[in-house]
């Protein structure tokens, strides 16, 4: 191990809309020099089993994690559930639920791009997913890109599947209290996820009322000023820190991994909480 250890706690895999599979994810961890690692899929827990064992083998700490899309009132809200248990039947109830929407979502995005002139078959956005992912707007996104609708996912996004765009279709989303309640509930801390993206900024106060054990201070889109101005707030709040680079691999504009190291202290700060052994 380096003398300096580090860890990404924010990774995504091809089980909600990363490119890369949960042991691809570890094997470029161990080459970016990270010593530990969390999978924090989108409302899945799906990759998290094979992505331990494959950590396990290359001798990396990791922390069994989900990011769950909430709503407090009009705005997205993401939360970072870190050490939940893989059998909590609520919270596995839960995540297929959310799992069923996207999929009932991807169709009638689908609807809506045929009406634009623009037919896509579900079984070739399915096949962009791969097998047992959950189909997101991402993977329409590729294939708009792949029969030469747009000129790149990124543009999918800003013409036709983005927010407010003509082909949006809004998501299923919890209330707040209500996911934050699930990570509880199988044992897991709940973190507020990059509080400098969207709206969640502006509504920082009123959503650190509610029983976050945690921000995630370290994001990839966080500048160095925002980073330091959320590590205030935890130091003020006696909140918990956590960080990554949100990393899908190749499934958007740049691969992330390697650009935010969350310092150790802040990783074993965590695991003590947990009260496990990463």
């Amino acid at each position: 191990m380096p003398s300096e250890r580090y860890a990404d706690l924010h990774l995504h895999t091809h089980y909600s809309d990363g490119s890369d599979s949960p042991s691809r994810v570890v094997e470029r961890a161990v080459a970016a020099g990270f010593s530990a690692i969390a999978i924090t899929d989108h409302d899945t827990l799906d990759g998290v089993s094979e992505g331990e064992d494959a950590a396990r083998g290359a001798g990396l700490g990791f922390v069994r994690a989900v990011e769950i899309s909430a709503g407090y009132g009009k705005n997205e809200v993401h939360i970072l559930g870190y050490g939940v248990r893989l059998d909590n039947p609520e919270l596995s109830t839960t995540l297929l639920h959310l799992r069923e929407s996207r999929e009932t979502r991807a169709r009638k995005t689908l609807d809506k791009l045929n009406a634009l002139g623009m037919p896509l078959d579900f079984g070739s956005v399915a096949a962009q997913a791969g097998p047992g992912a959950a189909i997101g707007r991402m993977h329409i996104a590729r294939e708009l890109n792949a029969q030469g609708h747009v000129k790149s996912v990124q543009d999918a996004f800003n013409r036709f599947i983005g927010a407010g765009k003509r082909a949006y279709v809004p998501k299923t989303r919890l209330t707040c209290d209500h996911a934050i309640e699930l990570v509880h509930g199988a044992g897991g801390l709940a973190f507020l996820a990059h509080p400098g993206i969207g709206t969640t900024h502006a509504i920082l106060n009123r959503l650190l009322a509610h029983p976050f054990d945690g921000i995630e201070a370290y994001h990839s889109k966080h500048t160095a000023g925002q980073t330091d101005a959320y590590l205030q707030v935890a130091a003020e709040r006696g909140l918990l820190v956590t960080g990554g680079s949100d990393c899908h691999g190749t499934a958007k504009t740049t691969a992330e991994m390697g650009k935010v190291k969350l310092p150790w202290a802040r990783f074993e700060r965590l695991i003590e909480r947990l009260g496990c052994q990463a």
